[in-house]
């Protein structure tokens, strides 16, 4: 006795894409500093078009010392961008480049939306 089978195809489902940005900070413009940014920005780059699901929207560079209150243009430009959902996806090389401590990074959160 024959059992009469029927295939169905079920396509995959795309997963959406993920708007992405990349934020690089180094604390002076001397030449190793600005080789960092460079490796910085490159490395990132790559480790985001290596993520089928990610397409890369800005890349955000400051030149900013580390003392407080110091935080560059280019960080408040990304933030005002994750606000405005321009971007979902926030990478760094390390934490450390949003700010000193978490209550600096907070405090930069807060004048954002004042």
């Amino acid at each position: 006795m024959q059992k009469s089978s029927k295939v169905h195809f079920i396509p995959p489902t795309l997963k959406r894409e993920q708007r992405v940005g990349i934020y690089c900070r180094v604390s002076t413009n001397s030449k190793e500093q600005l080789q960092s940014l460079t490796a910085q920005v490159s490395h990132l780059a790559r480790l985001t078009a290596a993520m089928f699901q990610w397409v890369l929207v800005d890349v955000y560079m400051d030149i900013a010392a580390s003392k407080i209150g110091s935080s560059g243009k280019e960080f408040y430009r990304l933030l005002e961008d994750c606000n405005s959902r321009k971007i979902e996806i926030v990478i760094t090389k390390n934490i450390s480049r949003f700010g000193r401590d978490t209550v600096e990074i907070l405090d930069a959160l807060n004048q954002l939306r004042a």
